[in-house]
Parts: C-alpha cells; structure tokens; sequence
C-alpha cells in the first residue's frame, strides 16, 4: 500500500484511467487498485509489478503478468499501465518484452496475450512492439476487449 504515494499521479490522469472504471483523483480508486493487485497474487500468484528506474530510483509504473479470462477462457496476459510522464520513453515495451521472455523461460504456454481496450493506440503500438498481433474482439468481465497474441517460438 505503500506505493499510493506515488501510483496518485496515475489515477491524476484523466488520460492514464481513460479505458479503466475508475474515478480520476480518487484516493479511494488507487487503494482499491492496489489491493486488487495483492489480492490476486494471493488468489492465482500472478500481478503486476511496480517498475523503477535504475539511475534515478523512480517509479515508472507497474507490468507484468495476469491470469484473466476471456469468453470463457483462462490466458496469461501481459498487463502494463505507466505513468503519463514517462509515456513514449520505451519503458512499456521494454518491460512486456522482459514479461514475454519470462514466460518463455519459465513456463510451458503455448502463448501470451494482451487485452487492450479499443482505441488505446498506445497500448496497441506496445503489443506490436512486443511482437503480437490482433487475434481477434473478445468479453473481458462484461467489456469487449481486443486480444493481440504471440505465439512461443518454435526452436
């Protein structure tokens, strides 16, 4: 909880929260964020993870890995939401990248997806980066959802 101190500035953005259900400056929001990311490390052991700079020590965002289910159907996603002021610098593709890495070497699916809300083009240019492609629309807790995959490579 004690990343409210600085997690605030995301939810400041009416930019940052635009595709999220939350309410831009509440306090209660960000809390509420933050507890459903420990909660679901407790439930399934996947979540999201604060991002820092190396040089500087600061928080950037937070990224990683999620359990979700979409039209009916469990797949790991890599999730990542930064901060506005650090947007377009690289450090979301650079973070999805090392997410996608991970999965690869440390588990046995056959692929990763990431649910992006139509219109996010940043989100979308992320995906891309990360090497997905547009898979298809899809239900995402009662919200259509795009699904961009990529498939583990074939050695």
């Amino acid at each position: 909880m004690a990343d409210r101190s600085w997690w605030m500035a995301y939810f400041d953005s009416a930019e940052a929260i635009r595709f999220m259900p939350f309410t831009r400056g509440s306090a209660a929001d960000c809390t509420q964020f933050i507890q459903w990311a420990l909660d679901r490390i407790a439930r399934d052991g996947s979540g999201l993870n604060a991002i820092i700079d190396r040089l500087s020590n600061k928080p950037l965002g937070m990224v990683g890995l999620l359990t979700q289910e979409v039209d009916g159907v469990l797949e790991l996603e890599i999730g990542y939401h930064l901060l506005p002021d650090v947007w377009g610098h690289g450090y979301a593709t650079e973070a999805a990248i090392a997410c996608k890495e991970f999965v690869w070497q440390h588990t046995s699916v056959a692929s990763v997806v990431s649910l992006i809300d139509p219109g996010n083009t940043g989100s979308e240019a992320v995906a891309k980066r990360n090497g997905m492609r547009l898979e298809k629309h899809g239900m995402h807790r009662g919200e259509e959802v795009m699904v961009y995959r990529v498939q583990r490579p074939t050695i």
